[in-house]
């Protein structure tokens, strides 16, 4: 088979051209060389038929200085390595969470946010654990095909395997949990990994984190310590937790409501180890009843939520699942 593969355009797209073959070829590619092509899928795209030409055209960018192999019905036809212009790399890890430096062994996620856009489908080669050794916690993190990725392609959830945490399942009585209580671990984003132009981190980024014991209990409001605010001020309201809970939903599952229910204008901040949540308000407080109104979906950082235990013990009625509605915490400024 005689195939022309090269770099093209398709209208505003990047794309692989291939010429000299029939209309309806199977053209595929894989990011890699041609040894290690079992290894990995095809990439996702589209053909497009272009003249005498069909044009590969990928649903997620192209990576500069990336190796691609182009088959056709099958056959190996062409290598081609993206080139890779001389920039100066700009993108690192600004966070790494959860910030606790002792997490509980059923730990069940971390989340890493970059500075810039990054680049799919590197998450497994670039993202670790390593142990006390410095050895690589091999299984410890979840394979998935799909990223966890937010809108923005910044912020990037990390999940421990929770096979291997819940226990009873195959997985947990075979190999048992991915942390071990009384060591301490690493999370390792390497620098290989790309931002949304290829580039690479400016350097790796790590975080220690030891390991402590099970946590296993609802999250119960009634549980924190609200610092109430003066009347007439625009002191904060301070929420001391009584345990790190989920940085993603902590942000997002708490709010302040004034009388009549209707949402009060202000800014909220996480403090540090997750442990502490503040709520400045825009306007001053008023001597009325408010209430801090928080979602039943919030959870600690081992997945433990307002209405349901992770990990239950059937043999444990305190943990019996609770109705998922929002519970209120009533307050009346000083």
């Amino acid at each position: 088979m005689v195939a022309d593969v090269s770099w093209s355009r398709l209208g505003d797209e990047d794309c692989v051209r291939v010429g000299g073959v029939a209309p309806g070829a199977n053209v595929r590619v894989r990011a890699g060389t041609a040894h290690v092509i079992g290894e990995l899928p095809p990439m996702a795209g589209r053909l497009v038929r272009d003249g005498e030409d069909t044009c590969f055209v990928p649903r997620f960018a192209f990576l500069d200085g990336m190796t691609y192999t182009v088959f056709v019905d099958g056959v190996v036809v062409e290598v081609l390595v993206r080139p890779r212009p001389h920039t100066a790399t700009t993108t690192e890890v600004i966070d790494i969470r959860p910030t606790a430096s002792q997490v509980p062994r059923n730990l069940l996620r971390f989340y890493v946010q970059f500075s810039s856009r990054m680049s799919e489908g590197q998450a497994a080669g670039r993202i670790r654990l390593v142990d006390d050794d410095g050895h690589t916690m091999v299984g410890a993190l979840l394979p998935t095909e799909h990223e966890l990725w937010d809108s923005d392609r910044r912020r990037l959830t990390v999940l421990l395997d929770p096979a291997r945490i819940k226990r009873g399942l195959i997985s947990h009585r075979a190999v048992g949990y991915p942390l071990r209580a009384g060591t301490s671990f690493r999370l390792v984003i390497d620098e290989g990994f790309c931002d949304a132009v290829g580039r690479p981190l400016r350097a790796r980024a790590e975080r220690r984190y030891a390991v402590g014991g099970d946590e296993r209990r609802l999250v119960d409001p009634d549980n924190w310590t609200l610092t109430v605010p003066s009347v007439d001020t625009f002191e904060p309201l301070d929420v001391e937790l009584d345990r790190p809970l989920d940085y993603g939903l902590l942000a997002r599952c708490l709010h302040v409501v004034g009388p009549d229910d209707r949402p009060v204008d202000g800014t909220p901040t996480i403090g540090e180890e997750e442990r502490t949540w503040r709520f400045v308000p825009r306007h001053r407080w008023t001597r009325r009843s408010h209430k801090l109104v928080v979602d039943p979906v919030l959870e600690d950082i081992a997945g433990n939520s307002v209405s349901r235990v992770f990990d239950r013990d059937l043999a444990r009625p305190q943990d019996e699942p609770r109705e998922a509605r929002p519970v209120a915490v009533a307050f009346l400024p000083r």
